[in-house]
This record gives C-alpha cells, sequence and structure tokens, in this order.
C-alpha cells in the first residue's frame, strides 16, 4: 500500500475536534442577511494528494534501439574438457535445381594405376549443368557401363584390332564361350558436384602393352521426362603417359549415319563405331547358337551383303542369337548402294585400306565360300582361283597394278576410271500450246566431248512428257535413239535436227492433248554403251515449260536426288536410265497403277498404285530400311510433308482387277495350255481412289486401323479432316510424333 493512503495516529483527534466547533457554530445562528461584498482572493492552497490512477493509455511509437553491448567473454569448459580443432571443410552444397534434360558424359581423365583402371568423369544435361548419377536430386539416374581394350599393332606398327580386357563367359549346350562386353559392377566415388571416379573391378595387366594405345569406351542412358537420352564417349591414353600417335579410323560414324540417319545396336545406347570395335573384334568368341563370328570387320560385310552373300543363295540363313534368345535375321538386308562402292563406308583417314591391307577375314564378308585352305573345299564352297593362299599372300593378285586389283574389281559404275561419262543437259524448251508438237533443244556430251546423236548414235535416248504440273495426271513418252534426221525427213514425223556441236532440236511425234492445262514436265533419259556394251547413263535433265501459263511453273520439290543417294549413292532405276527422282514424277503420277498384277482365273486382285509418294513409302515401310521410318526429313524437304497438303493433288488411284470366266464372244477366259493367269480381254477394272493426304500415310501405317481411321475422317467428296489433329502445332501433329528421338 501507498504511504499516502496510509493515516497517521495523530490524525483522528484533530478530525474530532474540528468537527464539535461546526456544530456550535450552527446551533446559535440567526437568520441570514444579506450577501455581502466578495472578498479578496485567498492565497493558492497546497497541492492535494494524489487522485486515484486513470486508464491506461495507447501505446506510443517504439523508440530506436541503443547500441549492441560488447560480447562477454567465453567461460571456461566444464568437466567435458576443452574444444577440439576445427574439422576439414564439407562438399561444397549441391544446387540441382535448374538441371534439364538432355545427357552428356565427359571423360576427364582415365588411367591404369596398380592393376585396377579407373576414369573420371563429369555427368551434365545439354546445357552443362551438372546431374546427380544416382537420380535422387536430379531427374533420371545415369546408367553407365564401360569397355576397356588396347589397340593391337603388327610388326610394322600398323594398327590392327582391340584386344579387350572386359569380358563375360556365356555357356551353350555345355560349353563356356569368352565374349567381349562391358562393366558397370565397380566402385563410384564422388569428386565434386557431378563429378565421379570409377573404379573398375575387372583387374588389368597391362604387362608389355603400356606403350600401346588403351581406348576406354562408355555408353550411357537417362530418363527425365519420360525421354530417354543416351551419350557415347571414347578417350585414348597410354598406360606409361606417352602421347598417343595410334589410332584405328576406318569407318566413321558419319558415313554410317548416311544411311542410318543415326547408328544404334544393342537396344539403341550403343551409337558410334568406335565403341563397337572395341567389342567386335577377332579375339572375340563365336555366337555359339549360330556360330558366326562377332569380328566387326566380316560381320558388318556380311549383314550388308545380306540376299547376295553365297551362304544365303545356297540355302543358309545369316542370323545371330541375341539377348534373351532373340533372333536377329539379316538375310534379306538388301544393301540400297553399290557393295563394289567400298569408299561409300570407309571414310576414315584410314578409309583406304581396303585396297591396300586385303585380308580372307575381310574379302569373306561378301564372299562368304570362298575357299582358301586346301584344294579340298566342303560341299557349297568354291575353290579361290589363286588356289590356295594366305593373308600374307593376298597383295601378291590384289594391290594396285596386280593382275586382280581390288580397287578394279571394286570400281561402282559412277566411281570407275574406266567408264563412260554421260552429261546431258536441256538448253531451252518453249511454250508448247494445246494441239501443238513440242521441240526440245538440248546437248550431250560423252567424256567431256560434244556428242553426234546422228552420227553415233546413243543406247538410250528418250523424251518424257507428263503434267500438269500441279499434279501430273498424265504422261506420254517418245524414243529417239534412231529418230531421223529432220534435214532429210519428208514426212513430217519425230525427227533430230542438228544446230551445233553436240547441240540438237528433238521435234515430237505427239501433240500436246487439246485439254493440257498450265504447266507440263520434260524429262530426258540419256544412256551410252563402252566398248564391250556396259551401259552408262546420265542424271535425267528436267524441264517445267508452259502449256496455257504465261511463264513455266515447275511441279513442287518434295524430295531432292541427293536425299536419295545419301542411301542409294548413284539411283537407278529400270535399267540405269532413270536416275533422278525429279524425272521419276513424271510417269509415277496419281493415275499410274502397277501393271505386272493379273488375277487368276476366277478370281480378283488389288493392283497398287504406282504414284511416287505410294510407291516410295510402300517400298521403304515393307524393306529392311535402315533408317528410322519416322524422319521424314530423312527424304523430304523441310515442309513437303507438313499438313495440310497443298490443294488440288490428285487421289491415288489402285485397281481391283477380276478374271471373268466368259468373254462376251463366248470363248475361254483362260489360255489353251490350261495356265492360271487371265486373258487380257477377261480382265475386269474396278478403280478405287485415296485421297492424297490418306494414301501417303497409309503408304507406312499399314494397319487395318490407320485405314480405317483415314476413312473415317474423308468425306464422302473426298475432303479430309487430317490436317485438324496432324497439322504443325496440333495435338497430333505431324511434326510432333514424327520427331526423332534423342
Amino acid at each position: 500500500m501507498n504511504s499516502s493512503t496510509r493515516l497517521s495516529p495523530r490524525s483522528a483527534p484533530l478530525r474530532l475536534i474540528l468537527l464539535s466547533a461546526a456544530l456550535v457554530v450552527t446551533a446559535c445562528q440567526g437568520p441570514a442577511g444579506p450577501a455581502g461584498p466578495q472578498g479578496p482572493v485567498g492565497e493558492t492552497g497546497g497541492v492535494g494528494g494524489t487522485g486515484p490512477a486513470g486508464s491506461t493509455g495507447a501505446m506510443g511509437q517504439p523508440g530506436q534501439n541503443g547500441q549492441n553491448g560488447t560480447n562477454g567473454q567465453n567461460g571456461t569448459n566444464g568437466m567435458n574438457g576443452q574444444q577440439g580443432p576445427a574439422g576439414d571443410a564439407g562438399l561444397n552444397g549441391r544446387d540441382f535445381r535448374f538441371s534439364g534434360p538432355g545427357l552428356v558424359v565427359t571423360v576427364l581423365d582415365a588411367g591404369v594405376v596398380d592393376g585396377g583402371a579407373v576414369v573420371d568423369v563429369k555427368l551434365a544435361d545439354s546445357t552443362g549443368r551438372a546431374l546427380d548419377r544416382t537420380g535422387t536430386i536430379t531427374e533420371g539416374a545415369v546408367s553407365l557401363s564401360f569397355v576397356l581394350g588396347y589397340l593391337e599393332e603388327r610388326s610394322d606398327g600398323l594398327p590392327l584390332q582391340y584386344v579387350s580386357y572386359t569380358k563375360r563367359n556365356v555357356t551353350f549346350d555345355g560349353g563356356t564361350f569368352v565374349q567381349n562386353s562391358s562393366e558397370s559392377n565397380g566402385t563410384w566415388t564422388e569428386l565434386d558436384l557431378g563429378t565421379y571416379r570409377y573404379q573398375f573391378s575387372t583387374p588389368i595387366a597391362v604387362g608389355a602393352n603400356a606403350g600401346k594405345t588403351h581406348t576406354l569406351g562408355l555408353y550411357a542412358t537417362r530418363t527425365s521426362q519420360n525421354v530417354r537420352y543416351v551419350d557415347n564417349t571414347l578417350f585414348h591414353f597410354r598406360p606409361d603417359g606417352q602421347p598417343v600417335t595410334k589410332v584405328r579410323d576406318i569407318v566413321t560414324d558419319q558415313a554410317c549415319n548416311s544411311c542410318h540417319t543415326r547408328l544404334e545396336a544393342h537396344g539403341g545406347a550403343r551409337r558410334e563405331v568406335g565403341l563397337c570395335i572395341l567389342c567386335h573384334t577377332n579375339t572375340n568368341d563365336i555366337d555359339p547358337e549360330s556360330g558366326n563370328t562377332f569380328d566387326f570387320k566380316k560381320m558388318i560385310h556380311n549383314i550388308h551383303a545380306g540376299p547376295k552373300l553365297e551362304s544365303v543363295d545356297a540355302g543358309t540363313q545369316y542370323v545371330f542369337v541375341g539377348f534373351n534368345n532373340a533372333v536377329s535375321n539379316f538375310s534379306n538386308v538388301r544393301y540400297p548402294g553399290n557393295l563394289n562402292a567400298c569408299e561409300n563406308c570407309h571414310t576414315g583417314t584410314q578409309g583406304d585400306r581396303w585396297k591396300t591391307n586385303p585380308s580372307i577375314q575381310n574379302c569373306a564378308g561378301c564372299h562368304d565360300r570362298t575357299w582358301f585352305t586346301d584344294t579340298s573345299p566342303p560341299p557349297n564352297w568354291y575353290l579361290h582361283l589363286g588356289g590356295v593362299r594366305t593373308d600374307a599372300q593376298c597383295n601378291i593378285c590384289h594391290t594396285t597394278g596386280s593382275i586382280a586389283p581390288i580397287e578394279d574389281k571394286h570400281a561402282a559404275p559412277n566411281h570407275d576410271p574406266r567408264g563412260v561419262r554421260v552429261t546431258a543437259n536441256i538448253i531451252s524448251m518453249p511454250t508448247t500450246p494445246p494441239g501443238t508438237r513440242p521441240t526440245v533443244t538440248f546437248g550431250v556430251n560423252v567424256n567431256g566431248q560434244p556428242r553426234d546423236v546422228l552420227a553415233s548414235r546413243l543406247s538410250r535416248l528418250r523424251f518424257v512428257f507428263g503434267g500438269p504440273n500441279s499434279d501430273i495426271a498424265r504422261f506420254t513418252s517418245e524414243t529417239a535413239e534412231t529418230a531421223a534426221d529432220c534435214a532429210v525427213l519428208t514426212d513430217g514425223g519425230a525427227c533430230l535436227e542438228r544446230l551445233d556441236a553436240g547441240v540438237f532440236r528433238y521435234r515430237a511425234l505427239n501433240p500436246m492433248a487439246l485439254t493440257d492445262t498450265g504447266s507440263f514436265t520434260l524429262g530426258m533419259e540419256v544412256c551410252a554403251n563402252n566398248d564391250a556394251g556396259v551401259r552408262y547413263c546420265a542424271v535425267n535433265p528436267v524441264a517445267a515449260f508452259a502449256v496455257t501459263d504465261a511463264t513455266a511453273v515447275p511441279r513442287r520439290k518434295d524430295v531432292t536426288l541427293n536425299q536419295c543417294n545419301a542411301c542409294h549413292q548413284n539411283l537407278a532405276a529400270h535399267g540405269g536410265s532413270r536416275t533422278n527422282t525429279e524425272h521419276c514424277i513424271v510417269c509415277h503420277g496419281g493415275n499410274l497403277v502397277e501393271n505386272a498384277v493379273t488375277p487368276i482365273d476366277g478370281g480378283s486382285v488389288t493392283a497398287p498404285a504406282a504414284n511416287f509418294k505410294d510407291l516410295v513409302h510402300r517400298i521403304h515401310a515393307q524393306a529392311e530400311y535402315p533408317s528410322p521410318l519416322n524422319n521424314c526429313q530423312k527424304c523430304h524437304t523441310a515442309t513437303a510433308y507438313s499438313l495440310p497438303l497443298p490443294s488440288g493433288l490428285l487421289p491415288s488411284r489402285s485397281e481391283v482387277r477380276t478374271c471373268n470366266l466368259a468373254l462376251p464372244d463366248g470363248g475361254a477366259s483362260v489360255p489353251a495350255d490350261g495356265g492360271l493367269s487371265c486373258l487380257p480381254g477377261a480382265v475386269a477394272v474396278t478403280p478405287v481412289f485415296e485421297q492424297p493426304t490418306s494414301a501417303a500415310c497409309t503408304g507406312c501405317h499399314l494397319s487395318v486401323a490407320a485405314s480405317a481411321h483415314a476413312m473415317l475422317n474423308t468425306t464422302a467428296s473426298g475432303l479430309e479432316a487430317c490436317a485438324v489433329c496432324h497439322a504443325a502445332g496440333r495435338t497430333a501433329g505431324v511434326d510432333t510424333v514424327h520427331a526423332v528421338s534423342p
């Protein structure tokens, strides 16, 4: 309690005296008189006592913080003893938040230490951001497998094949077979953000090979956002620490991928030739199930030769039995180029070894039933024409300048220095109105010299006129190698007119149709024979010419010859005289149907469309096509396959051909010899039309479901709704669904 509110012991008597005096005065007082004047102001009284506390007011604004006080001294440690020294610095923090798609594996270093191999690698996405190998912090664990081997050398230092350290044992039919392989069961150590060290589990005994090239090969995969990424990496080193001076560089990835787009094997994870040759060597055991060797040089030759192998021709299938007993049959693989053109694949810095370093194993890749061992070959084998020979003796006959040089025997027609070089060009093709006859001015050179096609006749000279160029509906073809000289012609027929050295004008026999409109295309076929009767042909020249257009409008170019020749090298069809895709299209228009399809007695058969797009799609979809079929840009120009297609295109025509049992004149429909082929006059033809987009797509999409889908999205009048879903940027755009996976 506050002392100001307590009463003292002496205050009570004083208050009683004052109260008594007041009572006395009140009792004796008379009536009140009038009020007197106000007296002067009295003196100010003393300060009264403190009143009761009021309610709490609103809180004021906080004041500024005062200065921090000084830290006090640390107290002394208690029973736990004095503080120990600071520990080592920890690993850098992991900030993987921004890692994205892709996979790039970089070998930082590799070597052999204490009988074991060690490799340091860095893992990153496509932009270089570090990846966590285990996939704990970044999406998608990275799986890596390693191959290690050394490059053997011939006594003169020529690089030969690899000898692999990493192997596996395969058991079959009671036997054990040693095969080169990879390993992935070694020890991992994290060195830094995205950087790791791998210690091989395979013991490595380098010994006397320390001075030879050692090559580490790895293949890695990572799946991110449901997309699988692959990377292959090679690293060359010498265990003695000296620079690498020997490599094996005969076949390159670029050469393989000119056809394959992206070389892939063993599930798609092996994509480099340099990785392939680490395992596929002559030190590798055979495939025990088939008995075929894995040696790269023989295996690859055999695969590409396919049905041309002597063994396959004799009835033996060329197969391998792989993982889970999966059988790979290469007996029907047809190499699209010329098997003689060794230089198409052998493009490395040592690529010419095909003609300078022959061996039995190399040659047996194609000549796989040629016998060299003794004079008694097994059944279906053929004794080498030069008799029994060894590798060391091959060069006696087969090097440059010898009696049978490889480069002469393996010269493709378009590369053969002894061949005939034929070129032709269309100099002018004037406007040709409906009902008039075309005239074309052209030139021909043979082996660089102008050719007088009247004095020295060609083995083939043909002119093909087709159109309209909006989409070719019809064509005419005229053979002119024996055409008359216009100077002596009297009947006004087709003829050749000499204008200059190697320059001629051809006057066609057939006029343009009265109904022709727009622009047409002229294509030429020009061939000449050498002294041995071998025919060599020019690349077909083509030219657009106006019919009713003011100026000639060329046909659209959806496919280029260079794209075809990436695989075919020297595209040639119909005996070699058709060598240009722009010429092929002049005949293979929307109305062309395959002729060599006839029904048998009483039956029906469908003759498919021979329209260029239908024909080529069908051929490549049904063949052992070496590239992903969804890679449209492999063959097409950049926008040629985009939807919607240009307007005015023709539907593709096919025909149902039925053999009638009775002819109109009552004769028999089958030949008198009892054969089953139908007589021409007895075939009833029912045309079937498929709209342009559907025809293009079902050339590869051959299922019944795909055909039904196309039909359901085409109206009775022929309008197609394909672009609604399949145009670029749409739900199932061709650009998306036909994109090649990474």
